[in-house]
């Protein structure tokens, strides 16, 4: 980080309000959503053979959650009840839907803080194998893999990692859990699906640097390869990829629900799973909304970050909008100018 990287505070301040605007957007987006759909989940649950509410029960549900009244007024409620902290109760378990989500969030965040690793070393290694193996069968053979694992659905992914380490192998078992060990198969799903992207972009920054004009120099000057592909290429190709960051969250986040599922873990995907089938709408709408901002956080640290990632992107070039940035720092790779 160079001392002369700063940002805009007119930008900052734009850019949060913007992020709180997304925010608010993507509540009344997804309210709208699950409240205009037809069917009454409170009825639902009447109806419902398995787990029937009592006429009572069901009564003070209606009244809670306002459903006898209109949209409007079930939208003012609601979102009242958001500001003193209660966010509602779980039509499926009858438990505090914040409870219930953060409980389980632990969980989640753990898979996908190793999945986001996992795919960091599979993309990281896929690139420099695409660009710098020896021989051109070996680069060609890596580079298609990106393209292959984007063509794998994840829940076959999570089968097969699942039927040969665990049914065939026995190395991990598929009911237990077995702390971090029962984290690895997951973790390794999604991480292969996340990595492709990430690589794809990594194989074009490095083979834009490798040819690039500071290389011959840094050749001139003795230095060893892998120096010079450590310190100076891999450095600049992964500038670009920094923009795939808030994209790899979204896929961690969405991919954890089949992810969960396959792999028996009581995470949000898991929680989300149960609350779309049993209609359980205020955990739905809670879930979704606290994935949304969590994307939308993660891509404004990203845009705050951008001019201490890459000091050379000024705090005029911050202001600009994503596509000029990337246009720029596709630029300055193609240029291989180092920092």
């Amino acid at each position: 980080m160079r001392a002369g990287a700063r940002i805009d505070s007119r930008y900052v301040l734009r850019r949060s309000l913007q992020a709180l605007l997304v925010i608010a957007l993507t509540y009344v987006l997804v309210f709208v959503v699950l409240y205009v759909l037809p069917g009454d989940p409170i009825r639902s649950r009447i109806e419902n053979p398995d787990s029937p509410l009592q006429p009572d029960d069901a009564a003070r549900l209606l009244q809670y959650y306002g459903l006898d009244k209109n949209l409007f007024e079930q939208f003012v409620s609601y979102t009242g009840r958001i500001f003193t902290g209660d966010f509602g109760y779980s039509l499926r378990t009858g438990l505090p839907v914040d409870d219930m989500v953060f409980g389980a969030l632990p969980s989640t965040l753990a898979l996908s803080l190793l999945a986001f690793a996992f795919s960091l070393v599979l993309s990281t290694v896929i690139a420099l194998a695409a660009v710098f193996a020896p021989g051109q069968a070996l680069r060609s053979f890596f580079h298609a893999v990106p393209g292959f694992f984007l063509s794998i659905p994840t829940f076959v992914t999570g089968l097969l990692l699942l039927y040969l380490f665990s049914f065939q192998l026995g190395l991990v078992s598929s009911i237990r859990d077995e702390g971090f060990r029962s984290l690895l198969l997951p973790a390794l799903t999604l991480g292969i699906a996340v990595c492709a992207p990430i690589a794809q972009v990594l194989i074009q920054g490095l083979e834009k640097s490798s040819h690039a004009p500071f290389v011959a120099t840094l050749r001139a000057q003795e230095n060893p390869m892998r120096r010079i592909v450590g310190g100076h290429i891999l450095k600049n190709a992964a500038i670009p990829a920094v923009t795939l960051l808030g994209l790899t969250a979204a896929e961690l986040l969405a991919g954890s629900v089949i992810t969960e599922i396959i792999f028996n873990r009581r995470g949000v995907g898991w929680q989300t799973e149960q609350a779309v089938t049993y209609q359980d709408s205020p955990v739905v709408l809670f879930v979704t909304v606290l994935v949304g901002a969590i994307f939308t956080l993660i891509n404004l640290a990203t845009d705050l970050l951008y001019p201490f990632i890459d000091p050379r992107v000024d705090k005029t070039a911050a202001s600009s909008s994503r596509p000029r940035r990337t246009r720029k720092t596709d630029e300055l790779v193609t240029s291989g100018v180092t920092s």
